[in-house]
C-alpha cells in the first residue's frame, strides 16, 4: 500500500467489517444463548448438576487459557488465516453439540467452541487495528464493542426463545448459517495482516500450566458435592482408571492445582527477565490501578457470571418460568450493562475512575 492507502486505511475495510462483527457476534451470543438452555439440556439428556457446570464453565477455561497464546499465533502466522480457522473449528463444535447425546459430548462440544472462541476473537480485534486508521480506527473499535454487548443482551432472548418454540439444540444450530455467511465473508473481503514485529515463539509451558491448574481446580470446586471434598463418597473413574483411595480426589486436585499455578508464576516470571513471550506479564501487577482494577473485576465477574448461571435454574426450575421469560430477564440485566457502559467514560471525566469504581 502506498502512504495515501496507508493513512486512510485498506480499501476494504469497510466490506469486511460486517463480517468481522458478525463473527465476534458467534462467539459472544453463544455464550449467553447456552445459559437460558441448559434447564431444558438437564432435563432432556438427564445431565447431573456437575455436567451442567462443566458445559457452562469448560469453554470459558479454554476460551480464557488459550486467548493470549492463540492470538499472538496470528500475530505470526496471519490474522486472516487464524480466524477463518476458528470460524470453521466453532461452526463444527456448534453441530456438534446440537448433535450431543450426552454430557459428555456436549462437553466436549463446548471444549471446541471454546478452542475456535480464543481463535476468533483475537484475530478481529488485531483485524481491525491493522485494516483501520485515524478517525476510522475508533469507529471500528465502537462497532466491534457494540457487537459484544448487543450480543449479550439479545443472546438470552435468542436462547430462550428458540428453546421454547423449539429445542435447546436450535441454541447451537442457529450459529449453522451464520458461520458460512462468515467463512464465504473472510475469504472475500478480510485481507491477510500480520504483526513484522511480533516476537517468535509462544509460551507453551504457560499454556499447559494454566490450563492444568486452573483445570484441576476448577475440577475441585465442581466436583466436590460429588466425588467428597475430603473422604470419597464416590468412586471417580476416567479412561479405565478408577480412583480406590479413602481420601476423594478432590483435595488432590486442588493441591496440584495450586502447585502448577506457582510453578505458572515462576516460569512466566523467568521468561519476562529473559525478554521472551509470555502469557502474563506479571510485572503488571506492580502498577496499583491495574493490580486493583483486576481485583475488582473478578469480584464482579464471581458475582455476575455466577448469576447468570443459577438465575435460569432457579426461574425455570423453581418459578416455573419458560426459558424465553428467563431470557427477558436476563436481557433487562444485559441492557442496563450496555447503557451504564456508555455512560461511563462521561462519568470517569466527572468524578473520576476509582468513584465510579466505588459506586459500581
Amino acid at each position: 500500500m502506498n502512504s495515501e492507502t496507508l493513512a486512510q486505511g485498506h480499501p476494504l475495510r469497510w466490506k469486511a467489517m460486517p463480517f468481522i462483527a458478525l463473527a465476534v457476534s458467534l462467539i459472544i451470543m453463544d455464550a449467553t444463548v447456552v445459559n437460558v438452555a441448559i434447564p431444558s439440556m438437564i432435563r432432556d439428556l438427564t445431565l447431573s448438576a456437575s455436567d451442567a457446570e462443566w458445559i457452562n464453565s469448560i469453554y470459558s477455561l479454554v476460551f480464557a487459557a488459550l486467548l493470549i497464546t492463540v492470538g499472538r499465533l496470528g500475530d505470526l502466522t496471519g490474522r486472516r488465516r487464524l480466524l477463518l480457522v476458528g470460524v470453521i473449528v466453532f461452526g463444527l463444535a456448534s453441530v456438534l453439540a446440537s448433535m450431543a447425546t450426552s454430557g459428555t459430548t456436549l462437553i466436549g462440544a463446548r471444549f471446541l467452541q471454546g478452542l475456535g472462541g480464543a481463535m476468533v476473537l483475537p484475530s478481529t480485534l488485531s483485524t481491525v487495528n491493522a485494516l483501520f486508521f485515524g478517525k476510522e480506527r475508533g469507529i471500528a473499535f465502537a462497532i466491534w464493542g457494540s457487537t459484544i454487548g448487543g450480543m449479550a443482551a439479545v443472546g438470552p432472548v435468542v436462547g430462550g426463545w428458540l428453546t421454547t418454540v423449539s429445542t435447546w439444540r436450535w441454541a447451537f444450530l442457529i450459529n449453522i448459517p451464520i458461520t458460512l455467511i462468515v467463512i464465504f465473508g473472510i475469504i472475500k473481503f478480510v485481507p491477510e495482516t500480520r504483526d513484522p514485529h511480533a516476537k517468535k515463539g509462544a509460551d507453551y509451558s504457560g499454556v499447559v500450566l494454566s490450563i492444568f491448574g486452573l483445570g484441576l481446580i476448577v475440577f475441585g470446586l465442581i466436583e466436590g458435592i460429588r466425588f467428597g471434598w475430603w473422604k470419597t463418597q464416590e468412586v471417580f473413574t476416567v479412561v479405565g482408571f478408577s480412583w480406590s483411595s479413602a481420601i476423594s480426589p478432590v483435595p488432590v486436585a486442588f493441591i496440584v492445582g495450586l502447585i502448577s499455578m506457582v510453578l505458572f508464576v515462576f516460569i512466566e516470571r523467568s521468561r519476562s527477565e529473559a525478554d521472551k513471550p509470555v502469557l502474563l506479564d506479571l510485572s503488571l501487577l506492580k502498577i496499583r490501578s491495574f493490580r486493583f482494577g483486576s481485583i475488582a473485576a473478578l469480584v464482579v465477574s464471581l458475582g455476575e457470571f455466577g448469576m447468570l448461571f443459577a438465575l435460569p435454574l432457579f426461574v425455570q426450575g423453581a418459578l416455573g418460568y419458560t426459558a424465553l421469560r428467563s431470557g427477558v430477564l436476563i436481557l433487562s440485566l444485559a441492557i442496563g450493562t450496555f447503557l451504564i457502559s456508555g455512560a461511563t467514560p462521561q462519568l470517569t471525566q466527572r468524578i473520576g475512575g476509582r468513584a465510579v469504581v466505588r459506586i459500581g
